[in-house]
């Protein structure tokens, strides 16, 4: 049982070296296994945004939002979260979406997270 923790743990740490990143999201699309504020996704750091790509975005006031980019260009991107079309400076563009992990974003809105 601990070398399958200390694995974990190393697993993690490459993962977390590599851009690999977790969020519970406040706002955004929604997928078939319920809203963006009930899941919790995996995204991965970038620098390139394409018309769309599915990010990970920080507006301000609002939190953390996931959206489908729209439009790209040298210093913004224009991303559609399902309820709104905001336009966010690259710097605030967190990253790529990879997979969401549905309902465990629940139990971290319970405790506060």
């Amino acid at each position: 049982m601990k070398t399958k923790l200390i694995a974990l743990a190393a697993i993690l740490v490459v993962l977390f070296a590599l851009g690999f990143r977790v969020v519970h999201p406040a706002a955004g699309l929604q997928s078939a296994m319920g809203s963006a504020q009930s899941s919790i996704v995996v995204f991965k750091s970038s620098s390139n945004y394409a018309v769309g790509h599915k990010v990970v975005i920080e507006v301000a006031g609002q939190g953390k939002q996931t959206g489908i980019v729209k439009s790209a260009s040298d210093g913004s991107v224009d991303v559609d979260t399902l309820s709104a079309f905001v336009r966010v400076k690259n710097d605030d563009v967190m990253g790529k979406l990879i997979v969401v992990i549905p309902f465990f974003g629940t139990i971290l809105g319970i405790v506060g997270l």
